[in-house]
């Protein structure tokens, strides 16, 4: 058969494809030197069947790419130019057509192959295949599809044959790296890891089959970053390669730094007041945002929100993937936002499978419809998204730094060191850095603080209890100072898995990070070549003999500074003009009439505010609401008064609790808006309701959030066991820990409360504790409840009342806090 062979090219790369005698294969090189070898294209049934059989060329076609787009997070936010040249080869195939596309850039090559009238068939296995010297130095990691092993140091002719995860770095020889990787994947397709057979040679292998749900179907694009490590470091190929975004990148997607319980303390996400210390310190630090992990109650979260808002700081909330894993499921992100909700943070998803893929789809969708932003945790990489979806933030996909508290293992400053050159290459990284508290931590305090610029994320999380920073000034003045906004990154020295040094630069400042891993490193940056002059004021941390951190100040015109590495150690250092901007600033000021109505369906609730200081006055209702009416505004006694009459839907029952939220200044722009809320609640009645089936206007628990046909058990959500009192099962009921307040609105309508209470079995040697039920802040029963006691009958006269708490106390000493269950409780009316 004839030998054909096409090919092309930018600059000094080099992208071929050979069809010789019924086989393609592709190959790849830079300046004349290879970046592999030829290498096999293989496409393969889930039958085993070879789909690429009867290969006969069909034609060909060559252009230019020329391409722009913004990006507003990453390692260089702002505008990018795609310049590539592109070769496309059209065959047939028995069962259809195959194109392969060839791109070339000035920092890699890529290929992808797309699938015409197959619809329906399934693929399997590996198809873009990679050969690369057999005694390459190279960093992988054991696959996951949660990407989070640990990094670390090998060559490919010592290195297992096995499944590693992407990026994939090998170095060709002495100033060549190349990195692969995957770009442009969705619900179209499935994500592959790299198999490693052995001899050098690899496969992009797809982890899961693929259907191919269309007439024609493109693979992702198969990527080979290559060139020095400063090249590989500041490359957006993935990007590059990526889909345009539909829309502009919306007002309200934007990068920062957040305040994050979860390291420190598993369970504070289930507690308002702990939230409310974060947002304390995040508002002292100027910092963006606070992230509230699991357990956290719609009872309380817009208040949070509300709080947050007075200080221009916006709120993300975790949710587990399989929370939005259906389109009913998923309208919850539509009430969240109307609440003024900044974004979520959705974990747990671990799979490459096309169907978790279509679930990415349809998530991201949503997200941006509703307008929120979104980060990633227990996911895949970064394959571009950055660019197609701008409200995505950032992904782990990392071994980060709650392997300290959640699984005991320290991180080794060989994995950190090895990061820059990686993962962190193909996006963000959420790693969650600076944890100076870490049990059996391997790094110095320095290392970490250094962490949080050598790893980028769009939400930077520091994660450790906030005590520890202001235990250390030296080190809350640089978090104070670090942004997660970067306009420039640059590799200034060093070597996977020995030491990394990067600048990164937001405005006019510039930030240095240098970590070391094993030996100490000295190294000098050169801070004339990156513009730094005197007008900037630099700061020097690195770490002191006895284990702690130690600053310095030199003159901005110093033109070369010397950083001494200790082993596993660390440096940062700042060079900023003037002093950091003022973090306080006017905020409007939100004051509604009635927090809380009550309304019935088919009538309409009257929500009457007071913005001082505020311009656009708007009212946010639940997605499943008509739209609000304005009434009047006009000038008021201290600002604008302003009401709405809404239209109460039919849908609405006495499970529900409406949240409505009015914003002085634009929804979901740029600048936060200043929220309060009115809650709007259904009377109850007639006839019986279960109180565990509905949403209380506020909650309290003792650990963890109040659970609902469960005992309290620990301090995640959904973490308790079926009710057990004395031996005996309940079905249906609230589980809580003492101390624990739950509030009802019950509008005035009923007329019993009924109940049973009593110690769960899982706290059998706790201390008693008294139950309470208040009607409008008065006692009207109450019981003590002794461990392995029968549960107790409990009833109350709540004729007329607007509200009913249901209060847990510990009466007497022990150090069992007790666990108990509201069996049953109802409201009659």
């Amino acid at each position: 058969m004839l030998d054909h062979h096409w090919e092309t090219a930018f600059g000094d790369l080099n992208i071929g494809l050979r069809l010789d005698d019924g086989t393609l294969t592709w190959s790849a090189s830079r300046e004349g030197v290879v970046l592999t070898s030829p290498a096999p294209i293989r496409l393969t049934g889930a039958d085993g069947e070879d789909l690429l059989t009867g290969l006969s060329f069909v034609s060909t076609g060559e252009r230019a790419v020329h391409e722009d787009y913004e990006l507003i997070v990453g390692k260089r936010v702002g505008g990018h130019r795609v310049e590539h040249r592109e070769r496309t080869v059209r065959f047939r195939i028995s069962a259809g057509e195959l194109s392969v596309v060839l791109r070339a850039a000035a920092d890699g090559v890529a290929l992808r192959l797309v699938l015409h009238g197959l619809r329906g068939r399934n693929i399997r296995g590996g198809d873009v295949h990679l050969r690369l010297p057999a005694a390459a130095r190279t960093w992988p990691l054991t696959y996951t599809p949660w990407y989070e092993t640990i990094r670390f140091s090998s060559s490919l002719d010592v290195l297992e044959p096995g499944d590693y995860g992407f990026p994939f770095l090998a170095q060709i020889d002495s100033g060549l790296h190349v990195l692969a990787t995957e770009a442009d994947l969705d619900g179209r397709y499935g994500g592959a890891l790299a198999r490693y057979t052995g001899a050098g040679e690899l496969a992009f292998t797809l982890a899961e089959d693929v259907t191919l749900l269309a007439d024609e179907v493109a693979s992702p694009w198969r990527v080979l970053i290559a060139g020095d490590l400063a090249t590989i470091v500041s490359s957006h190929l993935v990007e590059d390669l990526a889909p345009a975004a539909a829309e502009p990148a919306p007002g309200w997607a934007r990068p920062g730094r957040a305040a994050w319980s979860w390291w420190s303390d598993f369970f504070s996400g289930a507690h308002l007041d702990k939230q409310m210390r974060m947002l304390d310190y995040a508002a002292a630090r100027g910092w963006e945002y606070v992230l509230v992990d699991c357990g956290w109650d719609p009872a309380w979260m817009p208040d949070l929100v509300s709080a947050a808002s007075t200080r221009g700081i916006g709120v993300f909330v975790w949710v587990a993937w399989d929370r939005l894993g259906t389109d009913e499921q998923r309208r919850q992100l539509a009430e969240w936002a109307s609440w003024g909700v900044a974004g979520i943070k959705v974990d747990f998803m671990e799979s490459e499978a096309q169907s978790r893929y279509r679930w990415y789809d349809s998530v991201i969708a949503e997200c941006r419809r509703v307008g929120l932003m979104i980060n990633f945790h227990g996911s895949v990489i970064p394959r571009g998204w950055a660019r197609t979806h701008p409200h995505v933030m950032s992904y782990e996909a990392v071994r980060g730094a709650e392997y300290y508290v959640f699984y005991g293992e320290p991180l080794t400053a060989e994995h950190n060191t090895i990061l820059p050159y990686t993962r962190n290459v193909v996006g963000s990284a959420d790693y969650t850095p600076v944890t100076f508290s870490a049990k059996g931590r391997q790094t110095t305090e320095a290392h970490e603080l250094a962490l949080a610029v050598v790893l980028e994320s769009g939400l930077l999380h520091f994660a450790d209890e906030i005590g520890e920073y202001q235990a250390r000034p030296i080190a809350q003045a640089a978090i104070e100072r670090i942004p997660a906004h970067w306009d420039e990154t640059r590799l200034l020295g060093g070597r996977p898995g020995e030491y990394a040094v990067l600048a990164r630069r937001s405005g006019d400042d510039w930030f240095i990070g240098a970590v070391a891993a094993g030996r100490s490193v000295d190294t000098d940056i050169d801070l004339a070549g990156l513009g730094v002059g005197p007008g900037h004021r630099i700061t020097l941390i690195e770490d002191d003999a006895d284990g702690g951190l130690t600053e310095s100040r030199h003159p901005g015109g110093v033109g070369r500074l010397l950083l001494r590495l200790r082993p596993n150690g660390g440096a940062l250092c700042v060079a900023a003009r003037g002093e950091p901007t003022a973090r306080r600033r006017d905020r409007p000021a939100v004051r509604v009439d009635s927090p809380l109505l009550f309304a019935r369906p088919g009538t309409d609730a009257r929500i009457r505010a007071e913005v001082t200081g505020g311009g656009e006055v708007h009212l946010e209702v639940p997605p499943d609401w008509p739209s609000p009416r304005l009434i009047r505004r006009e000038p008021g006694a201290d600002g604008t008064e302003v009401s709405w009459s809404v239209p109460v839907p039919e849908s609405f029952s006495p499970s529900r609790l409406a949240v409505l939220a009015v914003h002085a200044g634009r929804p979901r722009a740029a600048e936060r808006s200043v929220i309060a809320h009115v809650r709007v609640a259904h009377p109850f009645g007639p006839g019986e309701t279960a109180l565990e089936r509905v949403r209380p206007t506020r909650s309290s628990n003792g650990f963890g959030p109040v659970e609902v046909d469960r005992s309290n058990g620990g301090g995640d959500p959904g973490d308790g066991r079926p009710m057990h009192v004395a031996g005996h099962h309940f079905e249906h009921g609230l589980g809580v820990c003492a101390p624990a307040s739950i509030t009802y609105a019950v509008g005035g309508t009923a007329h019993t409360f009924v109940a049973g209470v009593g110690i769960d079995d899982e706290t059998p040697e706790s201390a008693p504790a008294t139950c309470r039920v208040l009607a409008d802040g008065r006692v009207v029963a109450e019981v003590t409840v002794t461990p392995g006691e029968p549960v107790r009958p409990l009833e109350a006269d709540i004729t007329g009342a607007r509200l009913l708490e249901l209060v847990v106390e510990q009466a007497g000493a022990g150090e069992v806090t007790p666990h108990i269950d509201w069996i049953a409780p109802r409201v009659q009316a």
